[in-house]
């Protein structure tokens, strides 16, 4: 890597001291290095469902930043994680891991925080153990129809115009007739069907990805079980396609434009399981205190 010398570098002396000229050379270098282009801002799933859900929420974890502060562990979390992890070497090993094995990468991978007692992480490793063995044996079949896994715990993006639209899948297979499957994992549902998944925005975001970088290419989406090895398909036509990309660019646009300064919390239901409540608490507090003082005075008593 030459870091901007390769012009000098020839000029230099063995000893390594510079000559007054060369000194020149490099600080003129130095003032016209080219600026670094700003980058494009960007939205995944998960950012766009954070304004869909609470636009103040979006402004404390993306706009200032303090959601280090705030968020927390939680089981679902720490246990959907390892899940990820444990299958995602399980594939990169070439998926061909005996079920038994499967235990050993679990152990591995395991992520202890956010459980509540030592109970509830015991039921939940009994389950992943469940759950990873029934994997690999499901898998099996998937080997013998010729699936090829071209990705893993991949982050996927296009370019929409003020924005960049980007998406982590959990995996894509290549069919042999050249059909791209987006699998996407979930550890926390049971039963899976076509219309939730037609209906599910991270995974007609990924299908719009990876269609408008591959136009030739059928794509379609599956969501996957992991308790039950449930899984259903959709796929998005062209039409679809078109007017969900038309709804995404309208809505990027409003998230980048919203005032996020002007926003005020306002109880909604997912205040309840928010790690943010005790903030917007307090501005409910201070809120109803400044009313109180603002209100006339009453010695009617």
């Amino acid at each position: 890597m030459e870091y901007g010398l390769k012009k000098t570098r020839k000029s230099l002396p063995i000893s390594g001291t510079f000559m007054p000229y060369q000194h020149l050379e490099i600080l003129n270098l130095n003032r016209t290095t080219k600026k670094v282009k700003e980058r494009k801002p960007t939205l995944s799933p998960t950012r766009i469902n954070t304004y869909l859900t609470c636009r103040v929420k979006y402004r404390h974890v993306y706009i200032d930043k303090i959601g280090r502060f705030y968020l927390k562990s939680r089981p679902y979390f720490s246990f959907g994680t390892t899940l990820h992890s444990v299958l995602q070497t399980f594939h990169t090993e070439g998926g061909v891991a005996a079920p038994e094995s499967m235990v050993a990468k679990l152990d591995e991978a395991w992520v202890s925080a956010g459980y509540e007692s030592a109970e509830q992480e015991k039921e939940h490793r009994e389950a992943g153990e469940k759950i990873v063995q029934a994997y690999a044996v499901a898998h099996q079949a998937r080997l013998e129809e010729a699936v090829e896994t071209i990705a893993l715990e991949k982050t996927i993006n296009f370019d929409m115009g003020r924005f960049k639209l980007s998406g982590r899948v959990d995996r894509i297979d290549r069919y042999p007739d050249g059909r791209l499957e987006i699998i996407d994992y979930k550890s926390g549902k049971n039963e899976i069907t076509p219309e939730a998944v037609a209906s599910d925005l991270a995974m007609n975001v990924y299908q719009l990805i990876l269609k408008r970088n591959y136009p030739d290419t059928p794509v379609f989406s599956t969501i996957q079980s992991l308790r039950t090895g449930s899984k259903a398909s959709a796929e998005l036509g062209e039409t679809e396609l078109t007017a969900f990309e038309a709804e995404i660019t309208q809505l990027g646009n409003e998230i980048l434009d919203c005032d996020y300064t002007a926003i005020s919390p306002q109880k909604i239901d997912a205040c309840e399981c928010c790690d943010f409540l005790p903030r917007c608490a307090r501005f409910w507090d201070n809120q109803e205190l400044a009313e109180l003082l603002d209100a006339p005075f009453d010695d009617s008593d």
